[in-house]
């Protein structure tokens, strides 16, 4: 009986000391939200934020992304196989028009060439002297056929194995910088593996598949637009590089199965921040509006409405949709209501004709 008296007096004490701790953290919230009352009005206007509309000149454009090439990638590769004795080409650098680019063991070449030479100073020695025969008539016209024949045959296999020899010396057929250099000394090198593979890098560009809506943009206003190609960077190391752009060609074809047509744009000034491969964003501005009204395309709402805020008594009015030139971040506004502040935050939870409080008003009553 004892024991179980104890019990409940723990047991209420627990109790207590809950209530209690209760008790102070509703004393406390009571402190700290007693110190303004909000009206029941005031609690049920939403909080909005408002802007006007800026000038700036506006851009429309298309946005289509795509990669970087060298207008020429010229794959190097010898026209006779062995192992590749030298190989000074590296990735990277820039190479003259006939600078050496590889070098393969010419000795087998070589002893193919001192054969040929043999044989055909042989037959060359045979021609002379039937051809001396034939002119004095003391052989016949066979015969001497048949000793130019031979002749002409071994002064070609004599021609070829020089050739080849040659062809021993890999060299650069154009001037440009070497892309791929991925041989080694001790390899083999074949015509099914170019030695380095050239580009001139002053002559890049963009292979755009642009979708088939935009092809009498293209084709129509073609001396009008302007390309500017971009290559993002990372933010915290470097701005992205920019370069304008021209169009070179636009094909006259759409593709059927991806309803795409190619353009084909050459990069103005691609320097040293362009290289083939990189992936690039391309914009093609098709029309220019100057000094015109424009807010953040987030001021409508999904269905391109929007709210314009009454200064006199504190409401906001719905505008219906409209159609107005965007180039993606802003867009341009009538110029009925260039002078008017529009709702840019908030313009979900509202309907019109409602009072709203501004976000400004709304924090300094909180303060």
């Amino acid at each position: 009986m004892k024991w179980d008296k104890i019990k409940w007096n723990k047991k209420y004490l627990r109790l207590a000391i809950s209530a209690a701790i209760i008790l102070l953290f509703v004393v406390l919230i009571l402190a700290v939200t007693g110190k303004k009352k909000v009206s029941p009005n005031e609690d049920a206007q939403p909080v909005v934020i408002i802007q006007k509309p800026e000038i700036k000149n506006l851009v429309e454009s298309v946005s289509i992304s795509g990669y970087v090439e060298a207008e020429a990638m010229i794959p190097v590769v010898p026209f006779v196989s062995g192992t590749i004795m030298e190989y000074p080409a590296r990735a990277g650098d820039y190479v003259e028009k006939d600078q050496l680019l590889a070098k393969i063991d010419d000795e087998p070449f070589r002893q193919q060439m001192l054969q040929a030479q043999a044989a055909y100073f042989a037959a060359q020695s045979t021609y002379d002297r039937i051809e001396t025969l034939f002119k004095s008539g003391a052989t016949s016209r066979q015969n001497y056929d048949n000793a130019r024949a031979q002749y002409d045959a071994a002064k070609a296999q004599y021609d070829l194995a020089n050739l080849q020899v040659g062809y021993t010396e890999v060299r650069a057929p154009v001037a440009g910088t070497i892309l791929v250099a991925d041989q080694a000394v001790g390899g083999i090198g074949s015509q099914n593996s170019p030695v380095a593979i050239l580009a001139d890098l002053e002559n890049q560009v963009v292979r755009l598949k642009v979708p088939e809506k935009y092809f009498d943009l293209f084709t129509l206003q073609k001396d009008s637009l302007s390309v500017i190609v971009t290559r993002p960077a990372e933010k915290e190391l470097y701005e992205d590089a920019v370069t304008s752009a021209t169009i070179e060609n636009i094909a006259p074809y759409i593709s059927p199965e991806s309803k795409n047509f190619q353009v084909v744009c050459h990069l103005d000034n691609p320097g040293e921040r362009f290289r083939p491969g990189m992936f690039v964003k391309v914009q093609v501005a098709y029309r220019v509006h100057e000094n015109v009204p424009v807010l953040p395309i987030q001021t409508k709402k999904m269905d391109g409405s929007c709210y314009i805020y009454n200064e006199d008594d504190k409401t906001v009015s719905f505008i219906e949709p409209f159609a107005a030139p965007s180039d993606g971040e802003y867009f341009v506004v009538p110029s009925e209501y260039k002078d008017c502040f529009f709702v840019t935050d908030g313009q979900n939870f509202v309907f019109d004709g409602q009072k709203v409080r501004l976000y400004e008003e709304a924090l300094n009553e909180n303060l």
